[in-house]
């Protein structure tokens, strides 16, 4: 089965904790892992250290919290490229399906490739899905990504990356969560996690 490449390597495989830094501003009554994915996110792109990434924020959304989201990256980066399946006329913002290859000039572009909690939704195999994203990086490129469990094919992905995911003491779900996920009434067994991979050469 396909394994990752070896011009890739995983930096971060783990589950949120309910002790990890939020922010309320990404607050909404029906997501109730964005107020520690979203910061968990901006501060990787910060630690990369890049002057003016080109960053591509993939299956963006195109509505509620995701705007304030985009907003956020397109105050803070001069170069940000939003796609999504469904057309927006939002500034910046393209159409890519992210179960497809991208086109030729996206290839080996970005400095920062972002899937935000999108991995779940998806029916194909997480692997090539993946894959998609990954041959957008340009080396030294970083991809990162959150997920929800159930939802992220775990024993696949974790066959893929070769590495099982990074337990924490107080997994967030949608209980412990300083934003509940009563309006969806969802069990304390949903988690959300975390992945960052980046591109050696």
């Amino acid at each position: 089965m396909k394994k990752l490449s070896e011009n890739y390597k995983v930096l971060k495989f783990g589950f949120f904790s309910d002790q990890d830094p939020s922010d309320m501003l990404f607050q909404h009554e029906i997501c109730w892992s964005r107020i520690y994915e979203y910061p968990f996110v901006l501060q990787e792109i910060k630690s990369a250290g890049l002057e003016n990434p080109k960053i591509h924020n993939c299956a963006w959304g195109s509505k509620d919290i995701h705007i304030v989201f985009k907003t956020c990256l397109d105050v803070a980066y001069k170069d940000v490229y939003h796609s999504d399946i469904t057309p927006s006329t939002f500034l910046n913002t393209n159409i890519w399906d992210i179960t497809k290859a991208p086109r030729d000039s996206l290839l080996n572009y970005f400095d920062i490739i972002l899937n935000i909690s999108t991995l779940e939704h998806v029916h194909e195999d997480h692997r090539d899905v993946l894959e998609n994203h990954l041959v957008q990086l340009n080396k030294n490129g970083l991809f990162i990504a959150t997920f929800d469990l159930p939802g992220l094919q775990l024993e696949n992905m974790q066959d893929y990356l070769g590495q099982k995911i990074k337990d924490c003491e107080s997994r967030l779900n949608p209980i412990n969560s300083k934003v509940t996920g009563n309006a969806l009434r969802l069990p304390s067994d949903y988690h959300a996690g975390y992945l960052v991979i980046k591109r050696c050469s």
